[in-house]
């Protein structure tokens, strides 16, 4: 319990340092774990002159950033929800998925382009920002049932817009800095890329959000939608220490609102402000008129 509390204070540290902003928070650590990730694989993974172990090693080399990549916005979640996940759980919803997205897109991009088959730089660079855009498609998917109501078909979108961006980011910086640190700081980009198209999707597509305030000026939002959110101490998507897991659920549909308080079996329709007092932390309800 006391090492829950003691990595609880820690990201709720790093929150306050790094800011409420979500997509500063996502943009920030997408692009570092983007960083990182470049940085192992290229330790990693080295070439080879044959044409399948290339294709290998490059399905390989981007599997492992695209992992990287994964986890580093995976924890961003638990950060800005203040969650408590363990390190296995970490890395069963986030590294599988992640090296998944990276393997079938780098291998694909290989596999043609070791061909020779094109000639016209255009049409390569545009190829490997849609290899990226694949990419960034699955990534989004895997990500899209740890971001509350964020959908399936909406990640899908926000991530391969993500990936075309990081890709086109990718080779733009490849063309002017050596050849690593083009590849590290082009692979930050897509990892930027990709945070900031999950948030900004998230955030324009939402009809109804739980704002949470942790303390004075420590706000966290999270979309309302179909899927409920549940708010508690234990795997919740809004984590508050000291109360029951699954204390309290919140759906929205047709511009309503509906809580459920499990404690006592209350269910009611909650307003626009409607306000919400939950172990230390103080919720509003919040209903967007468009």
């Amino acid at each position: 319990m006391a090492m829950n509390q003691d990595y609880q204070n820690f990201i709720s540290s790093l929150q306050r340092i790094i800011g409420q902003d979500k997509k500063y928070l996502f943009g920030l650590i997408g692009f570092l774990s983007g960083v990182c990730g470049a940085l192992i694989s290229e330790i990693a993974i080295r070439g080879s002159a044959t044409y399948f172990i290339q294709v290998l090693l490059v399905a390989l080399w981007a599997g492992i950033f695209a992992a990287i990549i994964s986890l580093g916005l995976h924890w961003a979640i638990d950060i800005y929800s203040r969650r408590i996940s363990s390190f296995q759980i970490l890395i069963k919803n986030s590294l599988p998925m992640g090296f998944f997205a990276g393997a079938v897109s780098g291998g694909i991009a290989q596999a043609i382009f070791g061909l020779n088959l094109y000639n016209v730089p255009w049409i390569e660079f545009g190829f490997r920002a849609v290899c990226w855009g694949i990419c960034g498609c699955i990534l989004g998917a895997g990500l899209s049932y740890a971001i509350a109501n964020l959908g399936l078909r909406r990640a899908f979108v926000a991530g391969g817009a993500g990936g075309l961006i990081g890709g086109v980011g990718f080779q733009l910086l490849a063309l002017f800095l050596p050849e690593m640190l083009g590849r590290m700081f082009g692979i930050g980009i897509l990892g930027l890329a990709l945070g900031l198209c999950l948030v900004i999707v998230e955030e324009s597509s939402r009809s109804a959000y739980l704002e949470v305030h942790w303390a004075p000026n420590e706000i966290s939002k999270f979309t309302l939608g179909s899927k409920p959110v549940y708010i508690g101490g234990g795997e919740d998507d809004v984590y508050i220490s000291g109360i029951p897991h699954h204390a309290m659920s919140l759906v929205s549909a047709n511009g309503k609102v509906n809580g459920v308080y499990y404690v006592n079996g209350d269910k009611k329709e909650l307003s626009d402000g409607h306000r919400i007092k939950l172990g230390k932390a103080e919720m509003f309800v919040r209903i967007v008129r468009k």
